[in-house]
């Protein structure tokens, strides 16, 4: 397991960050952290994440700082971890609805490749901040947020995309992506007592244009739809806040889409995160201030 290098200043108990879900938003997440406990020296207390924030959530609670975390998601290995060559099989398997068969990845090799830097920790045991991961349980047949139990396998469900991967076994449930169900999970902050602050960041590819009586791509239909259902949920857990005099900040980064792996591409995205961090440090400092 590869041991962290990084130090972080102290937390704010107070406050609270929700690292929403995003087509592949790794970097934009590590640069917003990177811009957050750099420039702006703020570090939250607690982390929600949930799909792709998972991933950078996971990884900043257990020790590892933006940096090293855009490497590690960056890299050519873990680019590779999502390829597989039984993905045909299992596309049979769908076509067939055979049971089991719900997803082209199984997960196992990007949930070893994680193992290579977060071993066998477990969620409870991050120390940099609290770890919350949003999952949409199966078997239950409800959103879950998920404070205890195996970190990589709760980052690997978290970020499960339904039809893309299999759904997730862990003790005896079958998840998906947390985005399915809370795809900006924050709302346990709202009912924490010792949270009065929370900062949630989003990421968005701009308003798509759709030209009426055009039909419009299968990707494109459910891509907008997901994102009409997460506008509204997210409205919804801010006016909840409101009610409980819970003051919710929301801040957008706007990126293109980008071929992930592209050479220099980790690195635009990782700074368009830390601009969105730059170009609202006074909003920043002033929710830190009444977190204290």
């Amino acid at each position: 397991m590869t041991q962290p290098k990084s130090c972080h200043g102290k937390s704010t108990n107070g406050l609270a960050l929700s690292l929403a879900s995003s087509e592949l938003g790794f970097n934009v997440h590590a640069g917003f952290l990177d811009a957050l406990t750099n420039e702006a020296q703020v570090f939250p207390g607690h982390i929600g994440a949930a799909s792709s924030g998972s991933y950078v959530g996971g990884l900043y609670a257990a020790g590892f700082s933006p940096v090293e975390i855009r490497g590690i998601l960056s890299g050519k290995s873990m680019v590779r971890s999502f390829l597989e060559c039984r993905a045909v099989l299992r596309c049979l398997g769908m076509l067939a609805n055979i049971p089991g068969y719900n997803g082209l990845l199984s997960g196992h090799k990007v949930a070893s490749y994680l193992r290579r830097f977060l071993g066998d920790r477990r969620i409870e045991e991050c120390t940099t901040a609290e770890l919350s991961i949003a999952v949409t349980n199966l078997t239950k047949g409800c959103s879950e947020i998920i404070k205890n139990g195996p970190l990589v396998e709760f980052i690997v469900a978290s970020c499960s995309v339904p039809g893309l991967f299999k759904s997730r076994e862990i003790e005896g449930n079958f998840y998906w992506d947390g985005a399915v169900s809370d795809s900006s999970p924050f709302y346990h902050f709202v009912e924490d007592d010792r949270i009065n602050r929370i900062l949630v960041h989003v990421i968005t590819h701009g308003q798509p244009q759709f030209t009426e009586g055009r039909p419009i791509p299968v990707a494109q239909s459910f891509g907008q739809a997901h994102q009409i259902v997460t506008d509204r949920l997210l409205a919804l857990a801010i006016e909840c806040g409101k009610l409980r005099g819970k003051q919710v900040t929301v801040l957008n980064s706007v990126v293109p889409r980008y071929r992930w792996g592209k050479r220099g591409t980790a690195d635009l995205l990782f700074e368009a995160g830390r601009q969105t961090v730059l170009g609202n440090l006074q909003v920043i400092r002033e929710i830190v201030l009444s977190s204290q």
